[in-house]
């Protein structure tokens, strides 16, 4: 009992001997918890803490994790502010690399922006020589206007793998298999319900095409038999239903269309996630 005793006696002041020997302000000590943030995805508390020790050390790998955690949190304005592109560092390659992907992601997908940076012809040859550049720039094409660029220009930055991917996204570019509205609507007007199986709505075609003929042959079969009132009712649920169905008609063959331009850019994004913006994978936490 009384050993037991000593040692809870004891246990703190050992504890505490042990932390005043541990300096945790130390810069190594900071730098081993902004690796352990950084490998746990907390790239905000992160980059704080590297940002703290880069004004005291300078070091490339700092410099170029703090610029992978503003990609991360997506916020490209401070990746170009706070780290410098350093053409003498052994990562200088990485770093043009991955200021050109934040720019692509910043300008929405575009190029046009980019082109249109201060430096422009410096820029240009800086970033001219890395595969990447013609890579995201054929992408931006795909994601914006084709700009009279043949599928040959668009697929040659990529490998033969990813030929066959972006040969398709151009295809589809090209011509995108969309509806017309307007053929939508012609379409109902004829043959009520006609314009949502068009577009592929077959259930509401259909429902439509019922309720609207029901709805004339009440009307008919009313007049015939003199019950002017009811007859003019069902004219009326006719008519109404008639030109509800060509208005629903055109306005699902443009959501059509626009599920066509997500899915679209959803494929693209999707890709360009899987390939990680053509990015080598950096492990930094084994």
């Amino acid at each position: 009992m009384i050993k037991i005793l000593a040692i809870f006696l004891l246990l703190p002041s050992c504890i505490y001997s042990q932390s005043k020997s541990i300096n945790f302000h130390s810069i190594q000590n900071k730098k081993l918890f902004a690796d352990h943030l950084f490998c746990e995805g907390d790239y905000l508390r992160a980059v704080e803490e590297y940002e703290a020790i880069r004004k005291t050390i300078k070091n490339d790998t700092i410099d170029f994790k703090i610029l992978l955690c503003y990609s991360e949190l997506g916020l490209y304005q401070q990746a170009e502010q706070n780290v410098s592109l350093s053409s003498n560092s052994d990562l200088s390659s990485e770093f043009n690399k991955l200021f050109y992907i934040n720019q692509f992601k910043k300008d929405q997908y575009s190029f046009y922006s980019f082109y249109e940076l201060r430096d422009y012809q410096f820029t240009i040859k800086k970033f001219s020589t890395l595969n990447i550049f013609h890579k995201l720039t054929s992408m931006s094409y795909l994601y914006t206007d084709l700009n009279s660029r043949t599928k040959e220009e668009i697929v040659k930055p990529f490998d033969v793998k990813d030929r066959s991917t972006i040969s398709s996204f151009y295809d589809w570019k090209l011509d995108p298999p969309y509806k017309s509205p307007a053929l939508a609507g012609i379409l109902s007007a004829i043959i009520p319900g006609s314009g949502k199986m068009y577009v592929g709505e077959w259930g509401d075609g259909i429902t439509a095409l019922l309720v609207t003929g029901l709805l004339a042959f009440l009307a008919y079969d009313n007049f015939r038999a003199n019950h002017d009132t009811r007859a003019w009712i069902f004219t009326g649920l006719g008519a109404f239903f008639y030109g509800g169905n060509i208005y629903g008609s055109v306005v699902s063959a443009q959501i059509f269309n626009a599920r066509i331009n997500f899915e679209f850019k959803d494929g693209l994004n999707l890709f360009l996630e899987q390939k990680n913006y053509f990015m080598p994978e950096y492990d930094f936490c084994n």
